[in-house]
């Protein structure tokens, strides 16, 4: 039987009901703007007081993944005397990546997170040198806590088997949405981990359909986590749980090879994280 954890981006405006019914929540606003700890730890505590057995995930700061030309959105980093913004990014292991890293998994540690979400952006292309880079940090210094993995989502040029194959040699999960093309593989580990961005578009919602076929895919592992970042999100993922406990899933289904388809928590300044700017 698959264990399932299943939520949605940020905390939505019905926290009753979030707390309620939900199992996963993803914090993109690490991505972007890291709160302070006292604002992550008092989140850390409403999840451990949440009905379910809530599986909390960290997405880490754009200012360790991405390099500063690419930041579009969200804080930079406050550099002290001495560092510089060349230094950032792309898994580099310069003085200035360790520390933001450092402030990244304490920040993952307050809000009781157990996983840590690595976005990269396009500009972070499957070249031997980017390998290499996410490798060395994978396997040298990334330094985890207890009980903590990593979940890797690749934007742009990357193709899944090989992001895929990347992932699995260095024991990282990857974040995938299983429906942006159906006959892909999928990846061949024992735990999962669906980011559902959208049916037919960035926040689309999905269909009763759609949701069957997620837990038809959900029942090929062991563990699997679905975030979904869509217009609905958290209904969509109520819906799935409750799907869920009803639906058997199929376990010899294939995908058609004709198919052709493919709320922000809100703080006040002063609870941003002061080493953002």
């Amino acid at each position: 039987m698959t264990d399932i954890f299943c939520g949605c981006s940020d905390l939505p405006h019905d926290r009753k009901a979030f707390y309620r019914d939900a199992s996963a929540i993803e914090y993109r606003v690490g991505l972007f703007s890291p709160p302070k700890a006292r604002v992550l730890k008092d989140w850390a505590a409403a999840a451990a007081e949440s009905k379910n057995n809530m599986r909390s995930i960290w997405v880490a700061w754009q200012a360790f993944t991405h390099r500063p030309a690419d930041i579009k959105k969200g804080f930079g980093l406050k550099l002290l005397p001495g560092e510089s913004a060349a230094n950032l990014g792309h898994f580099l292991k310069t003085d200035e990546n360790l520390r933001v890293w450092t402030r990244i998994k304490e920040q993952a540690v307050n809000v009781g997170a157990s996983r840590i979400l690595l976005e990269t952006p396009a500009a972070f292309t499957p070249s031997d040198a980017n390998k290499r880079s996410l490798e060395c940090f994978a396997k040298d210094w990334a330094d985890l806590p207890d009980n903590m993995r990593l979940v890797w989502h690749p934007a742009g040029f990357w193709e899944r088997e090989e992001a895929a194959l990347v992932a699995q040699n260095l024991g990282i999960l990857l974040a995938i949405d299983p429906l942006v093309d159906e006959r892909e593989d999928l990846p061949d580990s024992s735990e999962a981990y669906f980011q559902m961005l959208g049916r037919h578009g960035l926040l689309d919602s999905y269909s009763d359909d759609d949701l069957e076929r997620i837990l038809d895919m959900a029942a090929r592992f062991d563990d699997v986590t679905v975030v979904f970042r869509t217009c609905d999100s958290l209904g969509d993922a109520r819906r799935l749980i409750k799907l869920s406990k009803t639906y058997v899933p199929n376990a010899d289904f294939e995908f058609d090879d004709d198919d052709d388809e493919f709320d922000d928590e809100e703080y006040e300044d002063d609870d941003i994280d002061d080493d953002i700017e």
